[in-house]
């Protein structure tokens, strides 16, 4: 379970984030200002921080620049500040991504989602370059949708690369089957079955490597090789 640190003095706010995130499957810790913040990032392991720019005590820049002196955990600036000014500010201490708010928490869920994937990625040995990702022997460009492995072109099917997006969307987390399902079929409404799926994901063993997909029994899926 990835676990986030907030940092946010607003008790009300930091609440209706902590509920969010865990109802998505995070382990949140929350800090309530500026020191304490400093304490829980450089005392414990995180793999996101959210942090508001204006706390007590110590403000959001200092912690970033501090933290990352000793963590290179991502940053998520989430504030009421919304000059550009305060923008670069926030960049330049380090922080990955910036929200202001009032925001939705679907999109701070997708920014979190989306850093940590690239976070994940780059631990794993998984390398990317804007849209051409690469897995072992792999390798993806997603904007064309072509495939190769070992330098020789493969074909994957339409259905076939709508489930590899979406598992590299994902990459960090398990894809369920329903949500593969659904990413496959929603759109057209034709649902060619339960088992169809399981002949879709034995073509892209077949084709890409029987360990590029692995499988989470009783939950879903995984990608990377």
């Amino acid at each position: 379970m990835k676990k986030i640190l907030l940092i946010e003095d607003n008790r009300e706010i930091s609440e209706n984030i902590k509920e969010y995130l865990e109802l998505e499957g995070y382990s949140v810790v929350q800090a309530f200002d500026g020191e304490a913040g400093i304490e829980r990032a450089t005392r414990e392991d995180h793999d996101i921080i959210l942090l508001d720019l204006m706390l007590p005590e110590v403000d959001g820049i200092t912690i970033a620049k501090k933290v990352l002196q000793k963590n290179p955990t991502p940053i998520i600036m989430v504030t009421a500040r919304e000059s550009i000014d305060h923008r670069l500010e926030g960049f330049e201490s380090g922080a990955v991504d910036y929200l202001v708010k009032p925001f939705d928490l679907r999109e701070l869920h997708a920014r979190v989602e989306v850093h940590l994937a690239a976070n994940s990625s780059a631990a794993s040995g998984i390398s990317t370059s804007s849209d051409i990702m690469s897995f072992g022997d792999v390798e993806i460009d997603l904007k064309k949708h072509t495939f190769t492995k070992n330098l020789e072109d493969i074909h994957l099917t339409q259905k076939e690369f709508l489930i590899v997006e979406k598992l590299i969307e994902q990459q960090d987390r398990v894809v369920t089957r329903s949500d593969i399902i659904e990413h496959l079929w929603w759109a057209d409404g034709l649902f060619e079955g339960d088992n169809k799926l399981d002949v879709y994901i034995s073509n892209i063993r077949k084709k890409l490597g029987k360990d590029i997909i692995k499988t989470v029994k009783g939950v879903g899926y995984t990608f990377g090789a």
